[in-house]
């Protein structure tokens, strides 16, 4: 727990556990290849695990996520980094659940001995569940690890745009001030998801504008804009909750289709065979904890383990508290647990 939240700096986990090897592979499967980041434990691997990073410009280069792949392996899994090429635009699509498939493919057949795992961070989450739903892989997977993951992406966008959630039965709307950062890096995303490229490039200038200062009129480059960069500035700009449902409608159909199929909600998640942890922070700015609530409700029952921590930010952890402490240690015990 203390290696996880240092980010790789000095722990004493280091100085009692070897430290992995990392390789860069390309892994055929199919007619297609898979490029990843091998980290394999110095010892006996007990398990084999696909980590799907979320958003980030570094992909699987980012130092923090690759602090938790080496920490991950030092505790004897086989960890796995795909590139998602999506991610590093901020952007995802339902693509990176088929990369993340063919990972799994090729990770069982090296070494199917070895329990199977995924493990999603962030908006990852829902391209990993999609992933182990594939009907040759539901079955092999044996655990889904989640942290800061969402449910239903209607949800989310409410939340990330108006600080609006829900939580199972309350029928009481909760809100907090959105996180500016994430309200605008979700526009840039969908500014790639544009056929004009003009458009594209207004929505980017918008989005940066409004990263520098969350303050700044945006009135100039609207006026230039079309009815599709339109609709993006219109939902993101927004503040209430209730407009939400109308303003993703009236997004285009095809911007509207790619963010359906990275939805949860229209999937079948009560049918997952593999075991479910889920761990999410109560404070994250990002997704609201009431999304891994939600997962953890239309997940098939005996198998789902939740953990809403305090004080970890959205997927940071990067310190131990009294807080936080016993919540994270049972999640990642229970990950631990998974080793054979």
């Amino acid at each position: 727990m203390l290696d996880i939240a240092a980010g790789g700096n000095p722990t004493p986990w280091q100085q009692v556990t070897g430290a992995p090897v990392t390789t860069a592979e390309e892994w055929p499967v199919n007619d297609r290849r898979v490029t990843v980041d091998v980290y394999m434990p110095a010892r006996r691997p007990r398990a084999a695990l696909v980590l799907a990073p979320g958003a980030a410009v570094l992909g699987r280069n980012e130092p923090r996520l690759q602090a938790l792949a080496r920490s991950t392996a030092r505790a004897g899994f086989i960890v796995a980094v795909p590139e998602l090429p999506g991610m590093r635009r901020l952007a995802l699509s339902r693509a990176d659940a088929d990369i993340l498939a063919d990972a799994l493919r090729a990770l069982h057949r090296r070494w199917s001995a070895l329990p199977l795992g995924i493990a999603g961070i962030s908006y990852g989450v829902g391209p990993a569940v999609i992933a182990a739903l594939e009907p040759d892989l539901n079955g092999k997977v044996d655990f889904i690890v989640s942290v800061g993951g969402y449910h239903n992406t209607d949800e989310a966008i409410r939340f990330i745009t108006t600080g609006a959630y829900r939580r199972i039965g309350d029928g009481r709307l909760h809100r907090r001030a959105p996180w500016q950062y994430g309200r605008w890096a979700f526009m840039m995303a969908n500014a790639h998801r544009l056929r004009d490229r003009h458009d594209a490039d207004l929505l980017q200038q918008a989005a940066r504008r409004k990263l520098e200062d969350p303050l700044a009129a945006t009135s100039d480059l609207r006026v230039r804009m079309g009815p599709a960069a339109r609709s993006i500035l219109d939902l993101v700009e927004n503040d209430d909750p209730d407009k939400v449902v109308h303003l993703l409608a009236a997004l285009p159909e095809y911007i509207r289709q790619e963010i359906d199929a990275l939805n949860l909600a229209l999937y079948d998640v009560g049918s997952l065979k593999a075991t479910l942890i889920l761990v999410h922070g109560r404070d994250d700015p990002m997704i609201p904890f009431s999304e891994s609530e939600a997962l953890a409700a239309a997940a098939p029952k005996g198998r789902t383990s939740l953990y809403i921590a305090d004080s970890i930010g959205h997927v940071e952890f990067n310190a131990v508290s009294v807080a936080n402490a016993w919540t994270m240690w049972q999640a990642i015990d229970r990950v631990l647990a998974e080793r054979r």
